[in-house]
């Protein structure tokens, strides 16, 4: 992970020089599509029915995307789908092997806005759960656990330069929430997290 953190530097870094030199002003109009992965940060933690806590710790790889329209110039409005792995998660500071991961999955809507020099904001609004998945020699077999679903929100800022007229490549910092409980017959669970990063993002976007 650090090789890969060490790449969105050198990314940043190059990025302008590689875009395109003439200063113009950008206007997002007509469909849009959007992807972004880099690595995600922060615990998610959790308690049981007897309120034993539980806390679980690593760098996530995470992927997201997000696909709808201009409602008009520059401002956007997308669905969006976030998903954040943890591959070989510490548990209560217990380190699982690599087979394990625990992931904090995300679906909802969302509102993109750009300024005329190519930053944006954004913020999504939807459900989230978790799921710790057991990966097994049989692909149709694997062994996975997931919460209920619950209220999630992230919001997003950054900067992205034009490569062609259609593509523009850049960078995002996002933070996300996600807050549930899960229930049966005989017990409840509560679980929520505080997560940050910084992705490489694409963006297409059709111009009228």
């Amino acid at each position: 992970m650090k090789k890969l953190t060490s790449l969105i530097i050198c990314f940043l870094i190059i990025l302008p020089s590689i875009a395109q030199q003439k200063k113009e002003t950008v206007n997002h109009k007509g469909f849009y599509l959007s992807m972004a992965a880099g690595p995600a940060f922060g615990d998610i933690k959790g308690k049981d029915h007897y309120n034993y806590p539980f806390t679980t710790k690593g760098t996530a790889f995470g992927f997201e995307a997000q696909i709808g329209g201009a409602i008009q110039t520059n401002l956007i409005l997308h669905g969006t789908l976030q998903i954040k792995s943890i591959y070989g998660p510490k548990i209560n500071d217990v380190r699982l092997n690599s087979k394990y991961s625990f992931d904090e999955d995300f679906f909802g809507a969302g509102i993109t806005k750009y300024t005329a020099g190519n930053f944006f904001i954004t913020g999504n609004v939807g459900l989230g759960y978790y799921t710790l998945s057991l990966e097994t020699n049989n692909p149709f077999a694997s062994q996975d656990v997931s919460t209920d679903m619950g209220f999630s929100f992230n919001i997003r800022a950054g900067k992205e330069w034009m490569v062609s007229r259609k593509w523009g490549l850049g960078a995002v910092l996002f933070f996300s929430r996600t807050s549930l409980k899960t229930r049966d017959e005989t017990f409840t669970e509560k679980w929520n997290s505080n997560r940050f990063g910084i992705y490489f993002q694409g963006t297409y976007n059709r111009v009228k």
